[in-house]
């Protein structure tokens, strides 16, 4: 699958950047990070497809600078509203997270991690793919900064891993250099992959506009 995050400043325009990005996307992620306000009821009722609702703390390369507090309130509205997927950041503190994936109601938990300056070593990374599906959550989403071309193959082996270990997995390398990483990852089963709406919107480095995401997925597989 293919998720293009949606970065806005309001209701209306994340609506309309929801409608542009649904002729290409499986999947949209409210990046809620971007937002300067929003009305998520009126985002989800409005959604043309499956949505993650996220709230990427600065921590973990995002936007947001809120309370994890704060945070763990909007992620439990997307739950109460049936949000499809939730997002929820490992670095949150372990008894939110326990109490968030304890009552994930009808919505799927992505438990997520990102190493945002390097690819740590293959036993780094085997440890947190451990201590991520320990969690519990639905899918686990690992995510490093490629600094080198060989990094991408350290990351890629965690996905025969994870599903060897039936946990569906969402992993790839940020950065120019990981670039192929966010194709490869898909060709070899992982959950899903992002793509931005088009060449300047971007949420994280190195990523892919989801038009030229699905040309090489098609060129490479045959893609629908």
């Amino acid at each position: 699958m293919i998720c293009v995050p949606i970065m806005a400043k309001d209701n209306d325009e994340a609506i309309k950047k929801m409608a542009k990005a649904s002729a290409f996307a499986d999947l949209l992620e409210l990046r809620l990070d971007s937002f300067e306000c929003f009305d998520l009821p009126h985002l989800l009722q409005r959604a043309p497809c499956p949505l993650i609702v996220t709230y990427r703390s600065r921590k973990e390369g995002g936007m947001g600078n809120v309370h994890y507090r704060t945070r763990m309130h909007y992620l439990k509205e997307a739950i109460a509203l049936g949000a499809q997927y939730v997002d929820l950041e490992y670095t949150i503190p372990l008894e939110h997270r326990a109490a968030l994936l304890a009552n994930r109601g009808s919505s799927k938990i992505i438990i997520s991690k990102h190493i945002r300056h390097s690819t740590p070593s293959t036993r780094y990374l085997r440890q947190w793919l451990q201590r991520l599906i320990a969690t519990g959550a639905d899918v686990i989403k690992l995510v490093t900064m490629a600094t080198a071309p060989e990094d991408n193959i350290r990351v890629l082996q965690l996905i025969p891993m994870a599903t060897r270990l039936g946990v569906p997995i969402i992993t790839f390398c940020m950065g120019d250099k990981g670039k192929i990483s966010r194709v490869a990852s898909i060709l070899m089963g992982a959950f899903l992959t992002f793509a931005s709406l088009d060449e300047t919107d971007l949420s994280a480095p190195g990523q892919i506009s989801v038009r030229d995401m699905k040309t090489i997925l098609e060129l490479l597989r045959g893609y629908h």
